[in-house]
């Protein structure tokens, strides 16, 4: 074995903490799959699975086993047998999958898997001992050439979903998917619209969790993949943009993700002295999957927008950023998100233009105050997804130094957020509406109007005291 695949985390151990406790009598189990490939390639296996016969009786004797206890949830592994996976009750993400073995035996198992570096297997000995390395498809040579390989011809039709695996796979693991699996996966993407949404959804998050994800989104684009799942892309190719562009909407799309990307990568080249609090506001699950997403649906509403504006002599895309608010919506319903990612989904595309014009001199400070009240945290993406919009235009039209001014103007915006916006923001009202019935107002919409307004004079630091904010309320309720 190539010293670059000697396993330097101990899979055995772990192995052993589940099966140990059945003693001497353990069935004839191997370790399968990714967590085996983990093993071999020197990596922490994410997912342990186990293949062998009579997998819901195995399993339920592990989890009886499990000294701490342990529940056993069925699930489904698409194209493979239910897998029966066993949860500790103490830590629940600390599992093992017990799937029923194919019933003309291992080789059979092994070769109705995905792609080859998946399709190896080792049977367990005792103390979670491994053994031979059963590879009857290449695998392990696959893995030191770094070749993702398609087990089959079939294997796509089997489960198109594996399409999208395969995407994910060459950009987490650093893999080329050999050309002739690449041929099969562009016959088999018609057959995507036939797989549940949410294991697309689940795919396309992890590809797009990725630090560098666009060549691979950009593989899928070419085998017609995108266009099959998102087919609002479709008339995004070819809409010829005005002069401030050099490319079309979709080829100005993608270079709008490779920038976000850099900055992602690098958060400091845009916020220089706050990118460890932009870190902390995309720390939240599918954060960082839904920015790309929206990179990728910015401009999504241009198509049906476009129009010739003859006082202006070029196209203009007048409401592109709430049409594509809508469309947005459409595949976030589609993909079968939260109602949290879609609604972070949405404020991203329909406001991405929204940080250029705030940026314009004469903008007054309250004004991006009162815009921080309505994003929060959320526009320290939008400053970032706008910062990537910009560096994506190179047209004839372009002011060539309208990039650096935004990036200026975008780290400082994110400076004063963080060192004065966001803690005014993070105060308590200095008024309640007790406080106006005392004043005599009667509860209704003009109290809260009030409310609303000397709340707006506290962020904009024109109010600092309860004296001063009840004098303002007074003066609004004409006491």
């Amino acid at each position: 074995m190539s010293e670059k695949f000697m396993s330097v985390y101990d899979l055995p151990t772990r192995l052993n903490q589940w099966l140990g406790p059945l003693g001497p009598a353990i069935p004839k189990l191997y370790v399968v799959g990714g967590a085996l490939r983990d093993h071999l390639a020197g990596r922490l296996p994410r997912d342990v699975d186990i293949i062998c016969d009579e997998a819901p009786n195995v399993a339920r004797c592990i989890a009886k086993a499990r000294l701490s206890g342990a529940v056993v949830v069925k699930l489904e592994k698409k194209p493979h047998p239910p897998c029966f996976r066993v949860v500790d009750k103490n830590n629940p993400a600390e599992s093992i999958d017990v799937v029923t073995l194919h019933p003309d035996g291992i080789r059979a198992d092994l070769e109705a898997r995905d792609f080859t570096v998946n399709a190896m297997a080792a049977a367990l000995l005792p103390g979670g001992r491994i053994g031979e390395i059963i590879d009857p498809l290449g695998g392990m040579a696959d893995m030191q050439n770094r070749l993702l390989r398609a087990c089959s011809g079939t294997a796509f039709a089997a489960d198109p979903v594996r399409i999208l695996r395969a995407a994910r796979f060459a950009a987490t693991l650093d893999f080329t998917i050999f050309p002739e699996t690449l041929d099969r996966m562009a016959a088999a993407v018609g057959l995507l619209t036939r797989s549940a949404f949410e294991r697309i959804t689940a795919e396309l998050f992890e590809l797009l969790a990725c630090p560098d994800a666009l060549p691979h989104i950009q593989m899928l684009d070419d085998i017609g993949a995108l266009d099959v799942l998102f087919p609002e892309i479709a008339a995004m190719k070819g809409c010829a943009q005005n002069g401030f562009h050099h490319l079309d909407v979709w080829g100005h799309t993608l270079e709008t993700l490779e920038h976000c990307e850099r900055l992602l990568r690098r958060p400091d080249v845009l916020f220089t002295k706050n990118a460890a609090a932009f870190c902390r506001s995309m720390a939240g699950k599918n954060r960082l999957p839904v920015i790309k997403l929206a990179t990728l649906l910015h401009d999504a509403g241009k198509p049906g927008c476009k129009i010739f504006d003859e006082t202006k002599n070029r196209q203009v895309f007048y409401g592109h950023d709430r049409e594509g608010e809508t469309i947005a919506g459409n595949i976030a319903h589609r993909m079968k998100l939260s109602n949290s990612d879609t609604a972070f989904l949405q404020l991203l595309v329909r406001c991405h233009m929204r940080p250029m014009a705030l940026s314009r001199p004469g903008v007054k400070p309250a004004t991006i105050t009162r815009w921080f009240e309505t994003v929060a945290d959320n526009g320290l993406a939008l400053l970032l997804l706008a910062a990537a919009d910009i560096c994506a235009k190179s047209g004839s039209r372009a002011d060539p130094m309208e990039k650096e001014r935004f990036c200026q103007w975008a780290d400082q915006t994110a400076a004063d957020y963080c060192l004065r916006i966001r803690p005014v923001l993070g105060q308590t009202d200095l008024l309640s509406g007790a406080d106006l019935q005392d004043m005599g107002m009667a509860p209704g919409p003009d109290m809260g109007r009030v409310l609303r307004k000397v709340r707006q004079h506290q962020n904009d630091g024109r109010v600092t005291d309860k004296a001063a904010a009840l004098a303002l309320a007074r003066q609004l309720a004409g006491l």
